[in-house]
């Protein structure tokens, strides 16, 4: 012990002479606690990615809410079939494709008309995740694009609502998916998406 409190002393005289004494006019405690030999508990490695492989949320989801950061309009949030989920959680990671992403149209940029005759801006922008978890409970999304910065979602799924909209088919406007988004420095709160399952 007295080994340990002379070590003690000479490390506290090192980071500052002010604050500690000298060693030889300090006292050793007469008691002192028997030092832990335990380890420090460490917390576990958070998941970065996960999902629920029995939840098929495939599907086009849409806001009539206005969500934009500066000239950046937000178009879809966009989520893969299951398949997706497991390419991309072995590691299977292209650069213009993830099983979630949100979609943003850069409302400056020229507009032409798609094969269906609609009118789309000609920059867009996809924000890919550096985290997510999909299943029943929770929808979360992380990720960081220029001209945006830092992007997230939180939220739900309305498991009832999202089974009735897939049954419904095309054109059905139920709202499915609510949470809070958070863009740049803007934060939009209760975002309701609609969901769209494709043709």
């Amino acid at each position: 012990m007295t080994v340990t409190i002379r070590h003690l002393l000479a490390a506290c005289a090192c980071l500052s002479l002010a604050a500690c004494k000298p060693a030889a006019e300090t006292k050793a405690p007469e008691t002192a606690p028997a030092p832990s030999t335990a380890p420090a508990a460490v917390p576990p490695a958070p998941v970065t990615f996960s999902h629920d492989p029995a939840l098929d949320a495939f599907g086009y989801y849409f806001t009539e809410a206005d969500v934009r950061s500066g000239d950046l309009k937000l178009t879809a949030l966009n989520i893969g079939q299951p398949s997706d989920f497991a390419d991309w959680e072995a590691g299977k990671r292209p650069a213009t494709f993830a099983p979630i992403f949100l979609a943003f149209d850069d409302v400056t940029s020229p507009t032409a008309e798609n094969e269906l005759g609609q009118t789309y801006h000609t920059v867009s922008l996809r924000v890919m995740p550096t985290a997510y978890r999909v299943d029943g409970q929770q929808v979360s999304f992380h990720g960081v694009a220029p001209g945006l910065g830092q992007v997230s979602f939180d939220g739900a799924f309305d498991l009832k609502a999202l089974a009735d909209a897939k049954a419904a088919g095309p054109g059905e406007t139920l709202s499915v998916l609510t949470g809070d988004l958070q863009v740049g420095d803007r934060r939009f709160s209760k975002v309701a998406f609609l969901y769209f399952g494709g043709e």
